[in-house]
């Protein structure tokens, strides 16, 4: 079990991360590849900047929730195939840990794979659905596929969703009157996402992964994804992120370039 008893009390004021991006912001490689929205992840010009919740973990559940929810008669390994072709293979298969968990346990340190499995009528998964996703996962990392093993405690001293072209490293560390504060950030890429689930739309139709009498429409099923990606994000957010303040974050043409919206507190 994740121990989040460790994470600091503080919150980050919105001066405070307007400083935290114009240290952080960076340009992103290939906005197709995922990582979660733990702020532990080292800072690097590398990291994937599609933040969700759970990686492509998560991606994979919230497949399954949204087939659930819809009432779509689900093929459990087509729509495996449609998100490992919508990254371009397997080796852009992006999932984490931690170095608390059992190494021997895959996701054993993801907290939403964990949350998720403790509570399936929340997250509108089955037993065999979350069986399959940690199976195949371990199957993926013999085959290329990338694993993190995030290290320390949780220091989350905000959420903060993304929109632009730009991603936010999750580390930083505060100077001038703050006096030097390190913390970190739980972030989620409103863009980056959902360009990916244009696409991933497309394949789960293409490759049959999703059924339904009369047939679906891209649209539709991009629509869904989108309402069962914030319904997991949230149910997360309140599980480890609770009394959390929200910011919005919108990039322009440069990344020192933004506005931040207070969107309030995690509930």
């Amino acid at each position: 079990m994740l121990d989040f008893s460790h994470m600091q009390k503080y919150t980050l004021s919105k001066p405070q991360l307007a400083s935290v991006l114009f240290e952080n912001a960076y340009e992103v490689n290939n906005p197709l590849l995922s990582r979660c929205i733990d702020g532990r992840y080292n800072n690097s010009d590398s990291l994937p900047g599609l933040a969700i919740q759970g990686a492509d973990a998560g991606e994979l559940a919230l497949i399954f929730a949204t087939a659930n929810s819809c009432g779509f008669t689900l093929d459990m390994k087509q729509s495996l195939k449609a998100l490992v072709e919508t990254v371009g293979g397997v080796q852009n298969i992006q999932f984490h840990t931690d170095s608390h968990a059992d190494q021997n346990i895959v996701l054993g340190g993801c907290g939403h794979i964990i949350q998720a499995s403790l509570d399936l009528k929340s997250y509108n998964l089955t037993q065999e659905q979350v069986d399959f996703i940690k199976t195949q996962f371990g199957e993926m990392k013999k085959k290329g596929a990338v694993e993190t093993v995030l290290h320390g405690s949780h220091e989350e001293s905000a959420v903060v969703f993304i929109k632009g072209n730009f991603g936010v490293q999750p580390r930083f560390k505060l100077g001038g009157e703050d006096g030097g504060r390190a913390g970190m950030i739980f972030t989620f890429h409103n863009t980056f996402v959902d360009a990916r689930h244009h696409i991933l739309a497309k394949k789960l139709i293409e490759l049959g992964s999703f059924e339904l009498e009369g047939g679906l429409e891209e649209e539709y099923i991009y629509s869904m994804l989108f309402d069962t990606c914030e319904n997991h994000l949230m149910e997360t957010a309140k599980r480890l992120a609770t009394g959390l303040p929200i910011y919005e974050v919108q990039f322009f043409e440069s990344k020192n370039k933004f506005e931040i919206k207070d969107l309030g507190s995690v509930e």
